[in-house]
């Protein structure tokens, strides 16, 4: 339980932060209190930006159709 379920603090050492999914760590600590106090946030494909620091580290970018419209990366089925 000490290394899987008790509370952290912001800036302990964690066992993965050597490895870079692209995500920042300040991102990820607050989508982690965001997930603990039940708060859902949307897909930026459609909605705004919430600035997680992968477009940029991942080359990814969101492009704009000729309506003016985002042209979304995933097929809606």
């Amino acid at each position: 339980a000490w290394y899987t379920t008790r509370e952290r603090d912001r800036d302990e050492v964690l066992p993965w932060d050597h490895l870079d999914s692209g995500l920042d760590r300040d991102w990820l600590w607050d989508d982690w209190q965001d997930a603990l106090d039940e708060v859902e946030l949307d897909d930026c494909r459609w909605t705004p930006c919430f600035d997680c620091g992968v477009c940029p580290t991942m080359g990814t970018e969101i492009q704009i159709g000729p309506t003016g419209r985002k042209l979304l990366p995933l097929t809606v089925v």
